[in-house]
This record gives structure tokens, C-alpha cells and sequence, in this order.
């Protein structure tokens, strides 16, 4: 194993290792030269054959490009290792994750995003196995899986046993090495194909079997039972133990259920023949559920808790006040990077918000979320360290760091009276801090539901709570008390806002759809639909008059008093993480991974000429309540404050 300081090539040092295995390992590296962070794939061959092959399988996956798959950038020999240079995949890979979740991946809620994955997987399969070279990936399983920033699944390589992603060209031409000795590949036996299993030759089919296998264990949070166990019962007569899917999940239609039984098939032949085959039945099968959903009632069904998981429950601060500290910060002037060219008469001005830039602050770790205080003096940040940040607006100094939480927070909305501030995790709590001194107050858990988001209602008087569990929690909140006073049945949440009267709640959930409950009476009033994936934000008009939800690079707006779409906001060139209301409504502001926030005009839904342009992907937005000025979260780990002038 290299030590963490190594340098490799006079460009990458090493950070830490991620994984180790018989063939080599694989480390976080730091290229000292672009200054980011990449996975380096330490390959051990002494072989001069093998090495050639090395050289041969990077530049070829060198050159692949595909949405879900980490791009290679380089490769290079030193000493006695060969190594590939990735695109670094932060976060936490789907092995870990269903260890940690496990049956909440076995849900109605569920099921849509696990098979919009499999969609995404499919088509890189496709794109793999069709280049002019195939490239077969021969160890697909839940730990080579990760999820992006945006919820996109990517399709990882960092099995060991093997040496990595086979490309399926020839070594005879570079070598006399008998064909057996040839084979570096391993696998992972619950999801490996017989043939693999019996050092066979895969081929595409061999990444089906693979793909359903791992898809099985997401639906049902069952490890399949390995495909040489199961031929030793078929060859004897015996039934098949591998367990029917819908046996263990029932949620899961009877086609997709079929389907993927094919896929998990010992015999190669009664497989899918092409991962596109595959994915087209899966998109005819998607389509019908679809239909079957729009048809049907709005009004989801009561479903049960996960197996195991507890209600909400409330628990009064019993802990010590966690210490306060500063953050090191910088503040930056970060001149010419907008450059407003707004065309037209002066009297245009007036209707065109010109942005400029005030200050960067520095932080150190991706900003999750952003919230001004009522009075507009304050800021709040929630980051991926598992802390938040309060800063003070006038003179861009660090207030306070707010301890706790055990893993990212995720949202953070100070309270409209009060002087509180609410940061919710996934680490399934909602915490309620003092503004004043930063005091920790009140503790709320909600077991079994990893936390996405939380919105007080406008006259203070409640507290929405959602996330990956089967209910919207809403609480009561009165000074430092909160109590749960209903449950509101709902798929995955990923935002939540009240309307300007605090009469409804709109939930924009992963099933691509936003759910408008009335708090006070519990009740479901309507289900806009009609988005591809799943809804990143959710936002009243200041006059309660429209509702816009963003949803992959675009924007809805839909008209609350009949429930219509009646605009599509686009522009942008990736996925649209927060958008934000001007107080006096009269512009919209809409923040991307593509490293912009556009402004629109609400009177007639145009786009100003006017972007504001970051350094990294911009995952959170908030308006301050005077009007005067935007922050924007980036995941370069800065927060950009800027002056709205014109409006």
C-alpha cells in the first residue's frame, strides 16, 4: 500500500487508500496540477504481456464518454504498479447504503427511482457493450454502484480481484501465455453468472445476470443466492432457491418482476440477448405502471413503516450544549466574474435585475442549503461536514459553527419568530438551535428516515418534516417545544415548501410528482405530475399564486387555482438544484449544476439576460428578504453573495 503524502509522476499524492485487493488497490489522490481530487487504480502485473494489455485497455476506456460512468484521464507505470487515473465519485457507495437502509430500499417509494437506475445502468451497458472494442464490466454489484449530488446513478470499476473493466480484445498477438493464464478477472459470487463462476467467458449477457442480481437485492433487500448454489439444486432436480422476487417484495409489478427472473436465468441463453433489449421491455413495462398510477386515485394509500422502524418521537435536549467554534473563512471579492449586458432603454432597467458580485466565502465543505434570518441580518449554512455556519450579512464574518449532527445536513430554515434556526440530516434529526448564542435546544428524531428537507410554515406555528421515509412528519412548534401532531403517508420527499397563507404543503417527491396537502386537516388536495425524475425544489409566489418545481435541467410552473402547468422554464445545462421568489414576486431566480443562476421575469416568464456565474455547480439559492441580495451554495465548498441591483 502507497502512504497518504506519496507522489506519483510529480502530479498525484496520494490522500488515502479506498479499497484493497488481491491484484492491487485503489487510493483518493490529489492532482496536484488541475488541483482536484481523482480514484487512482493501483494494477500489480510483473508480466511484460500484461503490461502491454494494461496500456491497450486504458487508452480504450480512455475514450469512453457516457453519463454514468466515471471518465478515465490518464494512465501511467511506476516501479512495479500500472495505474489508472478516475474521475473521483464522492459519497457513499449503494453496498453501504443498504447495509445501512436495508429494507427502506424494499418499498413502494422506492421502486420508481431503483428502476430509473436500472434504465440509467442499462443504456451504459448498451453504450459499453456496442463500441467499436466491447467492454465488458464483469463484477457488477451494489458497492461498485454510487449516486451524484443530483441522485444519478454512476457505474463504478473498483473491483480488484480482477484488475478492473475487461475490454474484450485479443493477448495472443503480445503473448505466448497459454489462454488460461490469461484470465485476471475474479467476481462477486450473488452476483456473478454461472459461466464467470466457472472461469467461463462472459459477455453482455454476463452483465445482465449481473445488473439483476444486484437489482434484486435493491427491491428486496435479499442477497441473491449465488448461481453455482443454484445450478447444484436445478441439476438435482431440486426447486430453484434463489426466491421469486414479488415473494419477497410484492409492491414490484408482476412484468418487471418477470423480467429480471429472465435476466437472473443460469442458462445464458434464456437471458436477455442485448442490455437495449432489456432496457426497452423495462421502459414498455415503466410506461404501463405509469399509466395504471395516472389513472388511478390521487390519494396515496396508507403504507406501513419499514420493517423494524420506529415512530417519530421527541426527545427534549438532554445533552450538553455542543461547543461553538469559528470556521476558517475567507472573504474574497471576486471581480469580472459577470459581466450584466443588458440591452434595451434605461427605463428597462427597472425590470431587470443586474447581479454583482460581493464576496466568496470560503468554507471548506459543499453547501447543502441556505437560509436568511427573518430580519435579512443573518445567514445560515448547512455543509457535508455535518455542521452548519451562521455568518453575519453586514460584514461577511463567521458567527458560530453548530455541531451535532453525525452526518450532512441536508436543509436549514430559520423559524419566522422565535430567534430559532431548524438543521435536519441524514442522520434522521431535526435539531433546533438559539440564534442568539447559538444554543442547541431540541432534538427530534424520526427513525427511518433519513432527512431531506424541513419547512416552517409562514406564521410559525408548524414545522414540515420530509425525507426517505413513507410520511411527511408535521410538527407543532411553539419556542423551543415541538411536537408531532400528524403524519402525512407520501413517497420519498426531496423538498417541501408552505404556501404564503401556510394553508397547504407542497411535497416534490422522487416519484416525479408534487403532492399539495392542507396541513390542518390532513388531506391530499391535488398531485401535479408529468415530471420525467424527481422533483430537487419546490416554491410558492410570495402571493400564493403559482408553484414551481424543478426537475432535472428545467423548471414547471403551474397555476395553483386550477392546478395547471402553464410555463416550462429551461436554459439550463444541468440539473436545476434550488429555485428561489424575489419577496416582492416579480422575479424568480433558478440555480444549476451547470454553474448558473438565471433570473425570470414572473410577469410573463422570460429570461433576464443577467446570469450569475460560479466556480462549481451551485446546489443551493436563497432570496434575503429585503430583495437586495442573493446567496448561492456551491460544492467547491463557497458561498457567493450577491448584490441584485435593479430591481
Amino acid at each position: 500500500m502507497l502512504e497518504p503524502g506519496t507522489i506519483l509522476q510529480n502530479r498525484y499524492e496520494i490522500v488515502a487508500p479506498i479499497g484493497k485487493g488481491g491484484m492491487g488497490s485503489v487510493y483518493r489522490a490529489r492532482d496536484l496540477r488541475l488541483r482536484t481530487d481523482v480514484a487512482l487504480k493501483e494494477t500489480l502485473f510483473s508480466d511484460p504481456a500484461y503490461r502491454r494489455a494494461f496500456q491497450q485497455e486504458a487508452q480504450i476506456l480512455a475514450r469512453l464518454r457516457h453519463q454514468a460512468l466515471p471518465r478515465v484521464l490518464d494512465h501511467f507505470s511506476e516501479g512495479q504498479g500500472q495505474f489508472l487515473v478516475m474521475e473521483y465519485i464522492p459519497g457513499e457507495d449503494l453496498g453501504n447504503q443498504l447495509a445501512r437502509l436495508g429494507a427502506r430500499f424494499a418499498t413502494p417509494q422506492a421502486m420508481p427511482t431503483i428502476l430509473r437506475w436500472t434504465d440509467q445502468l442499462l443504456d451504459a451497458l448498451h453504450y459499453l457493450h456496442t463500441r467499436p472494442v466491447p467492454v465488458y464490466h464483469r463484477d457488477i454489484k451494489p458497492k461498485n454502484l454510487k449516486l451524484t449530488a443530483t441522485y444519478e446513478i454512476i457505474l463504478l470499476d473498483f473491483g480488484l480481484a480482477r484488475g478492473g473493466m475487461t475490454v474484450s480484445f485479443d493477448l495472443s498477438d503480445t503473448t505466448a501465455l497459454p489462454a488460461q493464464a490469461r484470465k485476471i478477472y475474479g467476481f462477486t459470487p450473488p452476483y456473478a453468472p454461472l459461466e464467470q463462476m466457472r472461469d467461463g467467458e462472459p459477455d453482455a449477457r454476463s452483465d445482465l445476470y449481473a445488473l439483476a442480481a444486484t437489482i434484486y437485492h435493491l427491491l428486496t433487500a435479499t442477497m441473491p443466492v449465488d448461481a453455482m448454489s443454484r445450478m447444484a439444486k436445478l441439476a438435482n432436480r431440486q426447486p430453484d432457491p434463489l426466491r421469486p422476487i414479488r415473494e419477497l417484495a410484492p409492491h414490484v409489478p408482476e412484468g418487471i418482476a418477470e423480467l429480471l427472473q429472465q435476466a437472473l436465468s443460469v442458462t445464458v441463453d434464456e437471458r436477455p440477448k442485448t442490455a437495449r433489449a432489456m432496457r426497452e421491455t423495462l421502459q414498455r413495462l415503466r410506461g404501463s405502471i405509469s399509466s395504471t398510477r395516472a389513472g388511478s386515485t390521487s390519494q396515496p394509500a396508507n403504507r406501513p413503516a419499514p420493517p423494524g422502524a420506529a415512530g417519530p418521537e421527541e426527545r427534549p435536549a438532554s445533552e450538553p450544549r455542543p461547543p461553538v467554534e469559528g470556521l476558517s473563512t475567507s472573504a474574497t471579492s471576486y471581480p469580472g466574474a459577470i459581466t450584466p449586458n443588458v440591452a434595451g432603454p434605461a427605463t428597462e432597467l427597472t425590470a431587470r435585475p443586474i447581479g454583482t458580485l460581493l464576496r466568496m466565502l470560503t468554507t471548506g465543505s459543499p453547501i447543502r442549503s441556505l437560509d436568511f434570518s427573518p430580519s435579512g441580518a443573518l445567514l445560515a449554512a448547512g455543509y457535508d461536514d455535518h455542521t452548519a455556519g451562521l455568518w453575519r450579512v453586514a460584514n461577511f464574518s463567521h458567527l458560530a459553527t453548530l455541531k451535532g449532527h453525525t452526518s450532512g445536513i441536508r436543509c436549514l430554515r430559520f423559524a419566522p419568530t422565535g430567534g430559532a434556526l431548524a438543521t435536519a440530516s441524514d442522520d434522521e434529526t431535526v435539531r433546533l438551535w438559539q440564534v442568539a448564542d447559538s444554543a442547541f435546544l431540541r432534538l427530534l428524531r424520526v427513525p427511518g428516515c433519513p432527512i431531506e428537507s424541513i419547512a416552517f410554515s409562514p406564521n410559525g406555528r408548524q414545522l414540515a418534516v420530509g425525507g426517505w421515509g413513507s410520511a411527511i412528519t408535521l410538527c407543532e412548534v411553539e419556542k423551543d417545544r415541538i411536537a408531532i401532531i400528524n403524519s402525512l403517508a407520501s413517497p420519498f420527499i426531496h423538498s417541501l415548501a408552505f404556501s404564503p397563507d401556510s394553508n397547504l404543503i407542497a411535497a416534490g417527491a422522487y416519484d416525479g410528482s408534487v403532492y399539495l396537502w392542507q396541513p390542518d386537516h390532513a388531506q391530499l388536495v391535488g398531485v401535479l405530475s408529468g415530471s420525467a425524475t424527481f422533483i430537487n425544489c419546490v416554491a410558492f409566489s410570495p402571493d400564493g399564486t403559482w408553484l414551481v418545481a424543478s426537475s432535472g435541467n428545467q423548471a414547471r410552473v403551474w397555476r395553483l387555482r386550477d392546478q395547471k402547468p402553464i410555463e416550462s422554464l429551461g436554459g439550463h445545462q444541468g440539473p436545476v438544484h434550488a429555485i428561489a421568489f424575489s419577496p416582492d414576486g416579480r422575479f424568480l431566480a433558478t440555480a444549476s449544476e451547470d454553474r448558473l443562476i438565471r433570473l425570470w421575469r414572473t410577469s410573463d416568464w422570460t429570461a433576464l439576460p443577467t446570469t450569475l456565474e460560479h466556480r462549481a455547480g451551485v446546489a443551493s439559492l436563497a432570496y434575503a428578504p429585503t430583495g437586495s441580495m442573493i446567496a448561492s451554495g456551491a460544492r467547491d465548498g463557497r458561498i457567493y453573495l450577491w448584490k441584485i441591483s435593479g430591481t
